[in-house]
C-alpha cells in the first residue's frame, strides 16, 4: 500500500502554523476579534523570516512602552525567544532551543497573567509544546486560547495537530470541520482532512475532501499527489496516473514532484 502524505502532522507550508507568533505594537487591537486567515498569516510570516525586525524593548522609551496593551512587552519577548529558539534548532543546537522555548513559555504565561484576553499568548504556548512534542500540554493551551476566542484559526489548527499526534482522530476531524466552517476557502484544511481520512481508510470521504480542495486550487500539488495514492491503492491505475502526472507537472523538482514521477514509473513498469 502506498503511504499517504499526511500534511497535517508536519506541514511543509506552515511548520506547525507558527504564524501565530507575531509581535504586538501600540496600534494592535488585542485580542484579535477576527482570526487571520492561515494563507495570509503564512505570507506575513515568510516576509518576517526574510526581513526579521525583532523588538528591542531595552531601547524603547517609557512613553512608548506605556502605550502598549497590557501583557504586550512580555508577549513580544516570548515571540523573540521563540524565533531565536527555532534559529538554534536549524543550527543543530537542540539543547539551546529547548532552554529558549522554556523561557518563551514563561514570558507567554506572564503575558496571560497581565492580560487574560490576549488569545495569542496561550495559543503560542501550545505551539511551543507542539515543538517540544508535549502534545497533551499543547492541547490544553490551545483549548485555553479557544475559550477566549472560539474562532481563533491558528489555535484550532494547532489543536487538530495535537489531536493527531495523540491519535485522537475523531476530535481532530471535528476540529478540522470547525476550521473549514470559519475559513472555507483555505485549501490546506480540506487537504489535511482528506489526508487524515485516508489514513483512517475512510476512502470515499477522503476523496470528497481532496476534490473539494482542488475546487479551490486545482493545482495544489500535495492534494494531486494524495489523490494519486488513493486511486493507486484502490487499483484505479488510470486515475492514479492522471493525478500523479498533474502533481509532477506542478513542480517536478521538489520532493513531491519527484515522488510522483517515481510512482508513475512504478505503475508503468507494473502494467507492462
Amino acid at each position: 500500500m502506498i503511504s499517504v502524505r499526511l500534511q497535517i502532522v508536519v506541514a511543509v507550508a506552515c511548520c506547525f502554523c507558527v504564524t501565530a507568533i507575531r509581535t504586538v505594537d501600540a496600534q494592535s487591537v488585542m485580542p484579535s476579534q477576527q482570526a487571520m486567515p492561515a494563507q495570509e498569516a503564512q505570507e506575513q510570516e515568510k516576509q518576517k523570516q526574510k526581513n526579521p525586525e525583532p523588538a528591542n524593548f531595552s531601547e524603547q522609551s517609557n512613553s512608548a512602552e506605556a502605550d502598549l496593551p497590557p501583557g504586550a512587552t512580555a508577549y513580544n519577548k516570548g515571540v523573540d525567544l521563540f524565533q531565536i529558539a527555532q534559529n538554534q534548532a536549524e543550527k543543530g543546537n537542540i539543547v539551546g532551543q529547548k532552554k529558549l522555548l522554556k523561557e518563551a513559555v514563561k514570558q507567554f504565561k506572564l503575558a496571560t497573567k497581565q492580560n487574560a484576553s490576549l488569545v495569542e499568548a496561550p495559543s503560542n504556548i501550545g505551539f511551543v509544546y507542539l515543538t517540544l512534542k508535549k502534545y497533551k500540554n499543547a492541547a490544553k493551551y490551545f483549548e485555553q486560547a479557544l475559550s477566549i476566542n472560539p474562532k481563533h484559526l491558528n489555535s484550532l489548527n494547532g489543536l487538530s495537530v495535537a489531536y493527531v499526534f495523540r491519535k485522537k482522530y475523531e476530535p481532530a476531524l471535528n476540529t478540522l470541520d470547525r476550521l473549514i466552517q470559519y475559513d472555507p476557502a483555505n485549501v490546506l484544511y480540506y487537504f489535511n482532512k482528506g489526508s487524515l481520512l485516508q489514513s483512517m481508510q475512510q476512502i470515499k470521504r477522503a476523496e470528497q475532501s481532496y476534490l473539494k480542495a482542488l475546487e479551490i486550487n486545482p493545482g495544489d500539488q500535495r492534494t494531486l499527489f494524495n489523490l494519486g495514492t488513493l486511486y493507486e491503492n484502490q487499483g484505479q491505475f488510470k486515475k492514479a496516473k492522471s493525478y500523479y502526472e498533474k502533481s509532477k507537472s506542478a513542480d517536478v523538482g521538489n520532493a513531491i514532484g519527484l515522488e510522483a514521477l517515481n510512482r508513475l514509473n512504478a505503475i508503468n513498469a507494473a502494467l507492462q
